[in-house]
């Protein structure tokens, strides 16, 4: 009902589609606690994003030329959000990606061995 209502996210979009990923259970894997032993750790996430990019890829959807991956646990804290990204996307394209660069320290050990491109 909210969604509807003058001033909410009906003003941003004009449809919100719930898609499933389909993700099989024993690669749907999200353990924290297990970073540093499991390299699958998080492979749930990894797999979800895959799959929703091959969603749209496909054009069963829509035809895009892009996508704004907003994970399920963010909330939007700054009024007219959409509108800076929206912003930020004119004032960089073209890109492949866009967004913050990395700046923790779990690269650390191997940073020099990336290639520019990546890193």
């Amino acid at each position: 009902k909210e969604f509807f209502s003058p001033g909410g996210w009906s003003r941003c979009f004009d449809n919100i589609y719930a898609i499933e990923a389909n993700i099989p259970k024993e690669l749907d894997l999200y353990i924290p606690a297990a970073q540093e032993e499991l390299y699958s750790w998080v492979n749930g996430p990894n797999r979800q994003y895959e799959a929703g990019f091959r969603i749209i890829q496909s054009g069963e959807w829509g035809d895009y030329d892009g996508f704004y991956l907003m994970e399920g646990d963010s909330v939007p804290v700054k009024n007219y959000w959409l509108d800076v990204i929206m912003g930020e996307i004119k004032a960089h394209k073209p890109f492949a990606v866009l967004g913050a660069q990395y700046d923790g320290d779990k690269w650390d050990a191997f940073y020099e061995d990336i290639s520019r491109e990546i890193s």
